[in-house]
């Protein structure tokens, strides 16, 4: 290559340095690029990988699509460029571009297992779990040490409900690569998720670290096996800083006769997030907001159809790069950015990174810390965050005046008439219920359930089904702990009208330790069931006391777990305590700043008007 070439490509390494954190399209890196000030210039091949794949291992990603991007409009061909410039597709969310680079790079080396994995990945995010399973198998047929390939083909088959096989295959990933972090915590999440608590020496000792030292993890996976904010705190740190962490653009919009407001969710669906938060954009004011929805959905649904009558824009950005949703948000001139995902499925924190608004808000959808720099506040409470426990948070405690959670006061629950005989329950008896996920249960949970079980005669404990691996581990563990196992009676998903009704069925709410019933625990109360829970440290173990303070019931709240079984035994022994506590949810569920809607609101909108004040 020739000196002045040479010079060229020093200049592009420089101005993109600069244009990293512009949004613009991928599709349209040609326009862009200062590669194009003479056409005429033929580029050394090896020399323009090489440049390509630097900018790659910086992760600096619009940088290295220039040269991706130079090196095909030379007319040149190599699989691993159009692997890596799939990479950067499949990053920004542009998924069918990446596939049709992926299907390149196969066409020109059909050996080569990584495509192939890449695919899979981006065949499961489709919702494709067949299509996914098939080409993930592929590539382990092509590599059968493809550590990588374990570890997707394992995600994509817990996402089709198949968990055994998923574990088997994050065991063999993990076989590969001892110290692969991200293996370990979707394990320890996916046994939970069947209630397999086999090896749990194991899984303590990974707990001490995991996602602190090394790897980062996804911080939510170990929030059902302990509770310790401190390591949410440092794992989302971690996580933050090794994914997502990037310079920020300072925002300052210009100023507007009303707040404008966005709310950003792949949530807006049949959904718990949207169960609460419906009735706020239906309340919000208008004359004083304007309230921007932004979907990471595709489609239109019954959900978002109705929101279309309340708000000022809801705009889908499903299939938009990173890079270009951020400059659509920013052209948008919102001034509070509202997070409704956190690090949960199908989140963007990435356009969030990159700063969209002056302020940004993490609320409601994930229990814990960002440990995000670009993420400026938390909605909590003064139960959910006291002042001691401030420090495990990066962000600054917006506070709610009662209960950090907002409720929907028009949740509708079917008038059916249900008998306890429809749902295989005995006529008589105390019926412990607990409708969290099966993933919550620990067996120090479980071991005070089988003990109520024994000393209240003729009781049952009612559970959610979550799938039917947990149903048949949970009466093994019964099986273990003599109590009969026809003592669990397990609930098939019904729609939500009939869900609510099927709670006054119960006698007592049994909530799970490290991560409460968050919606569960408000539709039980809701419903008219009492729900005892133990209060804990990090955000996840201490909403059901907050719920439960906002209502009135704080004599319902204990702070070991002696204490909490010792509670649901006196109220079992004695019936007549259950309906005074029934009759007294009953009476406060209307009158209650839990479930005020309309109060709820405005206090919302006086704390956001006082962050831009």
């Amino acid at each position: 290559m020739v000196q002045r070439n040479k010079k060229i490509i020093l200049k592009a390494n420089l101005s993109c340095k600069d244009l990293f954190f512009v949004p613009f399209s991928l599709d349209k890196i040609a326009e862009n690029s200062v590669f194009y000030t003479n056409s005429s210039i033929k580029f050394n091949k090896e020399e323009i990988i090489t440049q390509a794949n630097s900018s790659m291992i910086k992760g600096n990603y619009l940088e290295a699509s220039k040269y991706y991007q130079l090196f095909l409009d030379q007319g040149y061909s190599d699989p691993s460029v159009f692997a890596n410039y799939g990479i950067i597709f499949q990053t920004s969310g542009q998924l069918n571009k990446a596939i049709e680079l992926y299907l390149k790079s196969i066409n020109l080396y059909p050996q080569s297992p990584h495509a192939y994995s890449h695919i899979g990945t981006i065949y499961k995010d489709l919702g494709k779990l067949k299509e996914s399973e098939s080409v993930l198998k592929k590539a382990i047929e092509l590599d059968p040490f493809f550590t990588d390939a374990y570890f997707n083909l394992a995600n994509t088959l817990r996402a089709s409900g198949d968990y055994p096989e998923a574990i088997f295959n994050y065991k063999k990933a993990l076989e590969l690569n001892p110290d692969f972090a991200k293996a370990k915590s979707v394990l320890i999440e996916c046994k939970a998720q069947i209630c397999d608590w086999s090896d749990l020496n194991n899984q303590n000792y990974w707990l001490k670290d995991l996602g602190i030292k090394g790897g980062s993890i996804e911080p939510m996976s170990t929030m059902y096996a302990e509770d310790n904010a401190s390591k949410q705190l440092q794992r989302s740190q971690n996580l933050y800083k090794k994914r997502f962490a990037r310079q920020e653009k300072l925002i300052k919009n210009k100023k507007h006769k009303k707040i404008r407001i966005g709310y950003f969710s792949a949530d807006f669906k049949d959904h718990p997030v949207m169960h609460l938060i419906y009735r706020i954009f239906e309340l919000h004011d208008n004359s004083s907001f304007d309230i921007y929805i932004y979907s990471f959905n595709a489609e239109e649904n019954k959900f978002t159809k109705s929101l279309k009558k309340f708000v000022f824009s809801l705009k889908y950005l499903y299939g938009i790069s990173d890079l270009d949703v951020v400059k659509l948000v920013r052209d948008d001139q919102i001034d509070i950015a509202v997070d409704l995902m956190g690090y949960t499925n199908n989140n963007r924190m990435s356009i969030f990174s990159y700063r969209i608004a002056p302020i940004q808000i993490n609320y409601l959808g994930y229990p814990g810390t960002l440990g995000s720099s670009s993420i400026d506040y938390i909605i909590a409470d003064n139960i959910i965050i006291p002042k001691k426990y401030e420090k495990f948070y990066s962000e600054k405690i917006i506070r709610m005046p009662h209960c950090y959670q907002c409720n929907d006061n028009k949740k509708v629950i079917s008038k059916d008439k249900f008998k306890r005989t429809d749902f295989q329950l005995p006529e008589k008896g105390i019926v412990f219920t607990c409708f969290n996920a099966t993933k919550k249960i620990t067996f120090k949970e479980f071991d005070i359930w089988m003990r109520l079980l024994k000393k209240v005669k003729g009781s049952v404990l009612w559970l959610y089904k979550s799938n039917k691996w947990s149903v048949e581990n949970l009466y093994l563990e019964a099986k273990k702990r003599n109590v009969d196992p026809q003592s669990l009676v397990f609930a098939d998903r019904l729609p939500l009208e009939k869900h609510l009704a099927r709670h006054s069925l119960g006698d007592i709410g049994l909530d799970t330790f490290n991560y409460n019933g968050h919606t569960t625990t408000s539709d039980a109360l809701w419903s008219g069931l009492p729900v005892l829970t133990k209060i804990g440290e990090s955000f996840a173990a201490r909403v059901s006391a907050s719920l439960l303070t906002s209502i009135g019931l704080p004599e319902l709240i204990t702070h070991s777990e002696d204490e909490y079984e010792q509670l649901a035994l006196n109220l079992a022994m004695n019936p007549d305590k259950i309906k005074l506590l029934k009759d007294k949810l009953r009476n406060q569920r209307e009158s209650s700043n839990l479930f005020n809607s309309k109060l709820y609101t405005k206090e919302l909108e006086q704390k956001l008007k006082e962050l831009l004040s």
